[in-house]
C-alpha cells in the first residue's frame, strides 16, 4: 500500500510540474520571434541600397508588389494586427497601389537603435527623366510606400530623410528589366 501511494506521489509530482517547465520555454520562443519580426535586416534579403550618413544608417529595399505580397504572407498578417501599426483599409490599399514597394530601415550608426523622430521621401527619376516623389509613411519600425515605375531601364532614386530639422540624403541606383 505504501509503494502505492510513493508511485502516485512522484506521478502527481511529474505531472504538475511539467506545464511549469513549458511556460518558460515558451517564453523564450515568443521572445525570440517578435525580436526577428521586427528586426528588418534579419527578415529580408540584401538591401537595395545601404549606406551611412553623419551617424544614420540607412537600408533601402525596392521589390515589386507581388515580392511585398508574398513577404507580407511570409510575416503573417495576423501578427502586423496584433502591433500598433493598425492601418485602415485605404491606406493599407495605397501601400499595395504601383509596381513596386519600397521600405527604408533607419538606425543610430552609433548604437544601433531606432530614429523615433524622421521623416522621409524618396525622389523618382524615370528613364525618360520624369520627376516624382513619395512620401514614406511611419510603419512599425520602418518607412514604406508604393511606386509605379512603369518604364523599362534605370531609375535614380534618391532618399530624403529630415531627423531633428537636418536632412540627410542617400541615392542610388534601380533598375527595372
Amino acid at each position: 500500500m505504501k509503494i502505492k501511494y510513493v508511485f502516485l506521489s512522484i506521478f502527481l509530482t511529474i505531472s504538475l510540474s511539467l506545464p511549469a517547465f513549458g511556460q518558460q520555454e515558451q517564453a523564450n520562443i515568443t521572445k525570440t520571434d517578435t525580436t526577428k519580426m521586427h528586426d528588418m535586416s534579419k527578415m529580408m534579403d540584401k538591401p537595395t541600397a545601404e549606406t551611412t550618413v553623419d551617424g544614420l544608417q540607412m537600408k533601402v529595399w525596392v521589390m515589386t508588389q507581388e515580392q511585398h505580397k508574398m513577404m507580407k504572407e511570409k510575416m503573417g498578417m495576423s501578427e502586423m494586427k496584433d502591433t500598433s501599426m493598425k492601418m485602415n483599409k485605404a491606406a493599407m490599399d495605397s501601400m499595395m497601389a504601383g509596381t513596386h514597394h519600397i521600405m527604408l530601415d533607419l538606425k543610430d550608426s552609433t548604437g544601433g537603435n531606432e530614429i523615433a523622430s524622421a521623416t522621409a521621401n524618396v525622389l523618382i527619376v524615370s528613364p525618360s527623366k520624369y520627376n516624382s516623389s513619395v512620401d514614406l509613411k511611419k510603419m512599425m519600425n520602418h518607412f514604406g510606400g508604393a511606386l509605379t515605375l512603369t518604364e523599362k531601364g534605370e531609375y535614380q532614386m534618391k532618399i530624403s530623410v529630415i531627423v531633428g530639422g537636418v536632412t540627410k540624403s542617400t541615392q542610388f541606383k534601380y533598375v527595372v528589366d
